[in-house]
């Protein structure tokens, strides 16, 4: 299986030369058929310097200037760029076990499985950093299939997909993800329409991805809200393609992740920022349900059309996150 040459796609932004560990553990994988892409939005060179260093010694890493900004934007602009049968996404704050490619590759291997995620893993903190991994499903392997609503599969920070599902689904909705307009939620909702479209997902707990993890509590807060605001996104373009089960998801994420956090906080915790972080997923949500009405839905993918795509639409025109 190590005959299958595979893409390996890191979207990066102002990061600097922290990518530099990243790309190490990529080089002492045991698979050793992939290519790298790297696609950096930074504003300055260091990202750039840094990859260049190991493309230099190693003709497998491809570095990509990507100015357009979002996560889910330059991820498909990743996967364009290659023709593996096979992708696999990654973060530039993750370190990757040798066994990272090999072990997802061999479940994507199964023709039945579209996308396959990994255990993300606590790497190193800085001093006030707060951990903040959603989804994840570290332990035994698991196969999600049927149930589109049984999201808690993994993390982007570890996935990897099928080239020809990966298309079939139209790719990552480029409005959510980091830097994008309509939050974060980007891996959920690749999930959530693999799964409705018939689509199988694996965890796999061999393949591994250590998380670097580098936000204060304030931006841990900050991302949060993020993925309260991608949740209403989505739920709002579901009911938009005429999907119910986007109530669902909008009503289990203000459950789970509102009314629960708040009543473990003050129960359980006896923590005001469980408490804070709870109220959060109780205003957000809405926010991105509002903001999502300013954007037009591709019908056959239900994946938001960005402005610049649609005809006679101001290219300028961008959303912020509050």
């Amino acid at each position: 299986m190590n005959t299958t040459t595979v893409d390996v796609v890191i979207s990066t932004y102002g990061r600097g030369a922290a990518i530099d560990a990243t790309i190490a553990s990529l080089r002492r994988s045991t698979y050793s058929q992939f290519i790298l892409w790297v696609l950096d939005q930074s504003e300055d060179d260091r990202t750039e310097q840094c990859v260049r260093s190991h493309a230099e010694s190693d003709e497998r890493i491809r570095y990509v200037r990507r100015p357009v900004r979002g996560i889910s934007a330059t991820r498909n602009a990743g996967v364009a760029m290659g023709n593996t049968p096979y992708i696999l996404f990654t973060n530039d704050d993750c370190v990757l076990d040798p066994n990272w490619i090999g072990a997802l590759v061999a479940e994507l291997h199964d023709p039945q499985t579209w996308l396959a995620f990994g255990a993300v893993l606590p790497g190193p903190h800085q001093e006030g950093a707060d951990e903040l991994v959603l989804g994840t499903c570290n332990g035994s392997r698991h196969v999600f299939q049927h149930n589109r609503f049984n999201l808690a599969f993994g993390h982007g920070h570890n996935m990897g997909a099928c080239r020809d599902a990966f298309e079939r689904l139209g790719g990552f909705d480029e409005l959510i993800g980091a830097g994008a307009p309509l939050g974060a939620w980007e891996e959920r909702d690749l999930g959530y329409r693999a799964l409705k479209a018939g689509g199988r997902i694996v965890f796999t707990p061999e393949a591994i991805a250590y998380h670097h993890h580098w936000q204060s509590w304030q931006g841990a807060r900050r991302s949060f809200r993020a993925y309260g605001i991608g949740a209403g996104a989505v739920a709002g373009k579901y009911l938009r393609c005429g999907d119910t089960g986007g109530i669902v998801i909008l009503a289990e994420w203000l459950f789970s992740q509102g009314l629960r956090q708040i009543a473990s906080g003050i129960i359980k915790w006896h923590r005001r920022d469980k408490v804070l972080l709870g109220l959060d997923q109780l205003y957000y949500p809405f926010v991105g349900l509002r903001k999502s009405l300013n954007y037009q839905i591709n019908p056959e993918t239900c994946c938001y059309i960005a402005p610049d795509r649609v005809a006679g639409a101001d290219p300028s025109h961008r959303g912020v996150l509050p």
